[in-house]
């Protein structure tokens, strides 16, 4: 019997898992370093077959010049979109303090009323030229005047080189050297203006006096609500000289009268002869006060109604959302930003709210710290302090009169010759006569008004 031959254990049964005995194939096992080999020419391959196609590209595009300055400006517009957020709100925390720091000082408010009624006596001579508008900015200021053409400015005001409305400028260190105002025929009417945001590093004020005392607010509905109610604050301030009503509508958290029964009361208050002469005016003891009417989406009828008590001079209208008539219109958009193209407004307006804020609180500390006794005082000041006053002079007026008399006593003693001197101590003397205009008002018309209009 023949034994047969065994086979020498050749390459491929050298390793003892070469023989699969389950699948009945023999594997054969590369060696350790052609794995790396076989990456390293697959990647070399891509890599060669991407810069062909980018070369490709390239070329088509224009050159290598050319795409580097596009790649160039996306990688700045890529930046500033990502930085956009924070710039955003450095610069809204800016606008909030310029604000705030103007709306609660007391010489803000007396300062842009001294603007608009030198502007308003300068123009005296010239028919329909009428001041709407002051930016102030430190160390300028600037009114805006709505007139064809507009006249040379009379020193110390100068003309405006920057592009935009038409407008006199005038240096701040000036502003106490102006002219008062000269009596003039006609109505007497208060300038009544407002603070409508930020315009680069200028606060924007508008004067809703001085055209057809019907201004509506539109646009967003969330930042449109937020406007009036900021404009509204502002005008209930002590020391505005507007005595505000506010209607149901406006706030939420405010019920508010109904807007029908603030118009039969106002239109019976107009039929009365003494109110019609009185309406818009000041009495020599200066308590009388513009009426404001707040009011948010008024109907057909109510809008007409409230066309004719401004067009009559009785109210100054502040209305939420688009009406029919004669007005001017304030549109402000999502991000707060505030355009009247007719009025050359525009202006950064969501700063407003938190700096009104900051400026109503400061006037309750002030009023509060105004209204404490003082330590050693003695008795007869505090009597004279806290004397009793008319029913129609708010709390708050206190606080405005002291500050406003220690204010004209400094300047009467810097300056025998300034615009505002105090008054007698003889009678009564309240916070709306010290911080009005000087002593003769101007007149208004309907020059800058921004035309009529129907829905």
């Amino acid at each position: 019997m023949t034994t047969p031959a065994v086979p020498s254990p050749g390459p491929a049964m050298s390793h003892p898992n070469a023989l699969d005995p389950a699948h009945g194939s023999v594997l054969a096992l590369g060696k350790p370093g052609d794995s790396l080999l076989t990456v390293l020419i697959v990647a070399v391959v891509v890599l060669l077959l991407l810069l062909l196609l980018l070369r490709h590209l390239v070329r088509k595009r224009g050159g290598w010049r050319r795409f580097r300055r596009r790649v160039g400006r996306e990688l700045t517009l890529t930046r500033r979109a990502f930085g956009e957020p924070l710039r955003s709100y450095r610069r809204h925390r800016r606008g909030v303090r310029a604000l705030a720091r103007h709306l609660s000082d007391p010489r803000g408010g007396l300062l842009v009323r001294r603007l608009l009624d030198a502007a308003a006596t300068a123009l005296a001579d010239a028919p329909g030229a009428v001041p709407h508008a002051v930016r102030t900015e430190p160390g300028l200021a600037a009114v805006q005047i709505a007139a064809r053409p507009l006249p040379e400015p009379p020193a110390p005001w100068e003309w405006s080189d920057e592009p935009g409305p038409q407008r006199w400028e005038l240096p701040l260190a000036e502003a106490e050297g102006l002219p008062q105002g000269r009596p003039r025929t006609g109505a007497r009417i208060r300038p009544l203006p407002v603070a409508l945001g930020m315009a680069d590093e200028a606060c924007v004020h508008l004067d809703l006096a001085a055209g057809p005392r019907l201004i509506t607010v539109e646009g967003d509905t969330a930042a449109r609500g937020r406007l009036l109610q900021a404009l509204a604050a502002q005008l209930d301030r002590p020391g505005s000289g507007a005595s505000v009503t506010v209607t149901a509508g406006v706030h939420p958290q405010f019920p508010g009268q109904r807007l029908d029964a603030v118009l039969r009361d106002l239109e019976e208050a107009a039929e009365e002869p003494w109110e019609t002469e009185g309406a818009g005016e000041f009495d020599e003891s200066g308590r009388a006060a513009t009426t404001v009417v707040v009011c948010a989406a008024p109907g057909p009828e109510q809008a007409r109604r409230l066309g004719a008590l401004a067009a009559a001079g009785a109210v100054v209208c502040l209305i939420d959302g688009r009406v029919a008539g004669h007005s001017w219109a304030l549109r402000v958009d999502v991000r707060g930003r505030v355009v009247a193209p007719e009025l050359g407004l525009d202006a950064d307006s969501a700063p407003l709210g938190g700096a009104v804020s900051v400026a109503v609180r400061a006037d309750r500390r002030r009023l509060r710290r105004e209204s404490a006794p003082r330590r050693g005082a003695p008795t007869r000041q505090r009597s004279r302090v806290t004397e009793p006053q008319p029913r129609e002079v708010e709390e708050t007026r206190h606080f405005e009169a002291t500050q406003a008399l220690e204010e004209a006593e400094v300047r009467r003693e810097e300056s025998p010759g300034a615009a505002l001197q105090a008054p007698a101590p003889a009678r009564t003397t309240t916070g709306s006569e010290l911080l009005a205009e000087p002593a003769a008002a101007r007149d208004r018309t309907a020059a800058a008004s921004s035309g009529a209009r129907e829905d």
